[in-house]
């Protein structure tokens, strides 16, 4: 096999799933090289929504400052409007408050984005790897594998046949890409459908880019003389929140996205059945089916007639119809070779904004244990690990799809007696104000994620593992200028030579010398994924008089006290993102139950939460034994 050019890992695609994977293994030191078949970032906005999950796993790769500033900006509310009209300013019957900070993130709800400058991100995170290589121009052509190596032949931009082997492939290359299609459904890896109901339908996804008139360049638009600004009548034809528009006649949804100076603006409405995708996707159809959203009465405003936006400030940007559908691969992986995102699960609903967000949390999950798999000096049986993998995402998938379709079926049912009962009893509801925050929360009010655990997971069930570990704000102790960090920053720091972290969380009972002699006494001769030494500790107020100068000296300002809002409210941190709301400092302490010793992995799931030195010992062991 000299012809063959050597890699660790093979990543086939470099869209937001690939990129990550890439920018993740690289960041573990682990070498990787990934193919794409296009020869620069598409300039089509495709996904425009990514949750707070989504925003933390880019966070991990050092991109938070662009966040805000480049890549998108909050949507502040999603607002679920009911009945048959094209009313943008309905009451809405139901509202997520997706700008608030009332999660286990620390992030906002939601944001919308722009995918193509998202990308060019993650990319810059490959760009600056010493171990990651970006090829554009590149298709895959064959895969054969043995039982050490994964085998592929692709052509380059010239279209020179090229061989290269790793010791595993990555194909994050979408729906149709080859190595599903090609590859592994010969094998018996196959598409299924997510849950007993079947969701099956075509949207069409328009992306507009809208441009304000002016008194100068539309003189006889009538809002002029009633006072209305430029930056006003966009405000009113295109406002700010995202809408579930629930016309039982023509389920739609719509809203902005980017920056808001980008002025972007996504609508997307079902196709009946009988009509052609691509014949609604023309301007004529567009026009009949979105032109009434964008034309207001006159009597609204006291005036006769209609109104409507002049359509020669509209600039269309993409306007396709897309087939969704909520499906599933059977299986992630097989061999050496693994399938993720929407290379192994279907396209998502779009009433569910999570297609990137679960690449990302595929990504994440499977880049760590790449990480193990190729740095291990044992031979780790990597069918095991990778089956733990996927069999860990499906169940957090199967929730959101499920959830997804259940919604999509509440919000866009067709039956008037089920709208009757759906308006009246969410009303009824809210008539409560702790019942109508907890809906205003949306899926964020349920907690953190949490898995249930199987044979082979990587997690302690008795020590309470398999939930995802909270991010805070914090800020050192002995940090006298008070810089305001995420507790991820500080956790998974650049600087941290192991995969798993020792995370420190002491109680009103402990002193932080109690804890130093705890962790130095413990013995980690045979741990290899977490280092003791490594640990960040977490004071609440309650214990900081028992922190001394000295000892905050000692631990090389690895203590850290949470962060109020106010001070997180005046950081860097939150430049062009609101203020955070509802935002808990306490909320590791109070995932965590008391527990001061937790172990987390990379992905941020909690391995084992730990009540002595002795029991994390224990704990320490048990996850060596899992991966060697």
């Amino acid at each position: 096999m000299d012809n063959y050019e050597t890699t660790d890992v093979l990543i086939c695609g470099c869209g937001p799933t690939g990129a990550l994977v890439s920018g993740y293994l690289g960041r573990y030191g682990i070498p990787n090289i990934v193919l794409e078949k296009d020869p620069s970032i598409t300039t089509d906005p495709r996904g425009i929504s990514l949750d707070d999950d989504g925003i933390r796993a880019v966070q991990g790769l050092g991109l938070y400052e662009h966040i805000f500033t480049d890549i998108g900006s909050t949507i502040p509310r999603v607002r679920f409007v009911s009945g048959i009209h094209q009313d943008l300013h309905a009451r809405p019957f139901l509202c997520f408050d997706t700008g608030s900070s009332e999660g286990y993130t620390g992030h906002v709800g939601v944001i919308g984005h722009k995918q193509p400058v998202l990308e060019k991100h993650l990319r810059s995170v490959i760009e600056s790897s010493a171990v990651s290589a970006l090829r554009p121009s590149r298709t895959l052509t064959s895969i054969h594998e043995d039982n050490l190596w994964v085998y592929a032949t692709y052509l380059d931009a010239s279209g020179k046949e090229r061989r290269i082997r790793s010791r595993f492939l990555v194909a994050a290359d979408g729906k149709t890409g080859y190595t599903r299609k090609q590859y592994l459904e010969p094998k018996g890896v196959r598409l299924e459908w997510a849950e007993a109901t079947k969701y099956d339908e075509t949207w069409v996804a328009l992306n507009w880019k809208i441009h304000l008139p002016t008194p100068q360049t539309h003189p006889t638009f009538p809002l002029w003389n009633l006072g209305y600004s430029p930056e006003m009548v966009y405000d009113l034809f295109f406002p700010e929140d995202f809408r579930f528009l629930c016309n039982a006649q023509r389920p739609a949804v719509c809203g902005r996205f980017g920056l808001p100076s980008d002025r972007l603006w996504r609508f997307e409405f079902v196709i009946a059945p009988g009509e052609d995708g691509v014949e609604m996707a023309q301007r004529p159809k567009i026009r009949e089916v979105v032109g009434p959203y964008i034309t207001h009465p006159g009597s609204r405003y006291g005036l006769t007639g209609n109104i409507e936006f002049p359509e020669d400030c509209i600039q269309v940007l993409r306007s396709r119809p897309f087939r969704f559908s909520a499906r599933t691969c059977n299986k992630w992986a097989l061999g050496r070779t693994i399938l993720c995102g929407d290379a192994a699960h279907y396209l998502i609903p779009p009433v569910g904004g999570q297609g990137i967000a679960s690449g990302f949390r595929d990504a994440i999950g499977l880049s760590w244990r790449l990480a193990i798999l190729c740095s291990s000096k044992q031979t780790l049986d990597h069918e095991r690990i990778l089956t733990a993998w996927y069999t860990e995402r499906k169940q957090q998938l199967d929730k959101y799809l499920a959830a997804t379709v259940r919604n999509g079926d509440m919000v866009n049912t067709k039956s008037s007696l089920q709208r009757l009962l759906r308006d009246w009893g969410l009303w009824a509801i809210q008539l409560s104000p702790k019942w109508k925050h907890q809906l205003e929360q949306g899926s964020r009010a349920k907690g953190p994620v949490k898995y249930s655990h199987r044979t082979g997971l990587p997690f302690l069930p008795g020590l309470n593992g398999g939930i995802c570990f909270p991010q805070t704000y914090c800020s050192a102790v002995a940090d006298a200028d008070c810089i305001v960090r995420f507790s991820d920053d500080v956790v998974f720091a650049a600087s941290r030579e192991k995969l798993f972290q020792v995370v420190v969380l002491l109680q009103d009972s402990q002193t932080l010398s109690s804890v130093l002699s705890d962790l130095a006494e413990a013995k980690q001769d045979c741990v290899s994924l977490l280092s003791y030494r490594e640990a960040t500790i977490f004071a609440p107020r309650s214990c900081l008089r028992g922190i001394d100068d000295d000892s905050s000296r000692y631990m090389d300002g690895r203590v850290y006290r949470p962060a109020t809002t106010e001070e997180f409210g005046r950081s860097k941190l939150c430049h062009n993102r609101p203020h955070p709301r509802g935002y808990n400092e306490d909320l590791m302490w109070q995932t965590c139950a008391g527990k001061p010793y937790i172990i987390v992995r990379p992905d941020r799931f909690v391995f084992a939460m730990c009540s002595t030195a002795a029991e994390l010992e224990m704990a320490a062991k048990q996850l060596e034994e899992m991966f060697s």
